[in-house]
């Protein structure tokens, strides 16, 4: 038997490159299964937290009183409600003081408003320094500061709040080498639930009198 021979043609072997796939970075949305709920949830739980810190930011500065740190009108009316509420309801005997700057526009006219700014945070810083866990102080106007005092009798009242405007009188406001003489004029009314009255109104205009008089503190007992 005769054997066919002949060329014999060879093919090079074709190599064909398959690019390997990336893994695809996984987040909330792309994980499936338990571990995407988990994500999901830790994922919502930390915008919650965010939202609730920047509404406790935006609360706190609703109530608080730009320039002296203490709380503002606002505040000081939402604590003078529950005061009131204390007094009526359990016989828990309060008391308020308004403390209004004396010749503050001519600290303001012969120094500058940034001299009334220094005034009004040496005034509350002194008036702060000075109360109780229990009590209460906010600037409620340009010039005027306000002092709740809680679970006190009224005469000792008057005399922590004595106290407190000698101390604002001792303060040494310093600026720019000149110092600044500080003193306030004062109310301050009763609060229990023996008297429906207005108690702010009325240690707003036992201030007033003091102011007119130069006396030391008009009060409603």
């Amino acid at each position: 038997m005769r054997l066919r021979t002949g060329p014999v043609s060879w093919r090079k072997p074709i190599k064909i490159a398959i690019p390997r796939q990336k893994k695809p970075k996984l987040d909330g949305t792309q994980v499936r299964g338990a571990g995407a709920g988990k994500l999901k949830i830790a994922s919502l739980e930390r915008a919650l937290q965010d939202a609730e810190r920047r509404l406790g930011t935006m609360t706190r500065l609703a109530y608080v009183d730009s320039l002296s740190g203490l709380g503002n009108r606002r505040a000081f009316e939402d604590e003078m409600r529950r005061t009131q509420d204390r007094a009526a309801r359990y016989g828990f005997p309060a008391a308020v003081a308004i403390f209004d700057v004396d010749a503050f526009k001519a600290i303001n006219d012969v120094h500058g408003h940034e001299a009334g700014d220094v005034v009004i945070v040496a005034i509350g810083s002194s008036l702060r320094s000075q109360i109780r866990a229990s009590d209460f102080v906010a600037r409620i106007g340009g010039d005027e500061f306000a002092v709740i005092l809680n679970n006190i009798e009224f005469e000792d009242a008057l005399s922590r709040i004595e106290a407190m405007r000698a101390s604002v009188a001792a303060l040494d406001v310093v600026l720019n080498g000149a110092h600044l003489s500080v003193s306030t004029s004062v109310g301050v009314s009763a609060i229990h639930s023996s008297r429906p009255t207005d108690p702010l109104r009325e240690a707003d205009q036992a201030m007033y009198r003091q102011k007119k008089a130069a006396k030391s503190i008009f009060t409603f007992a």
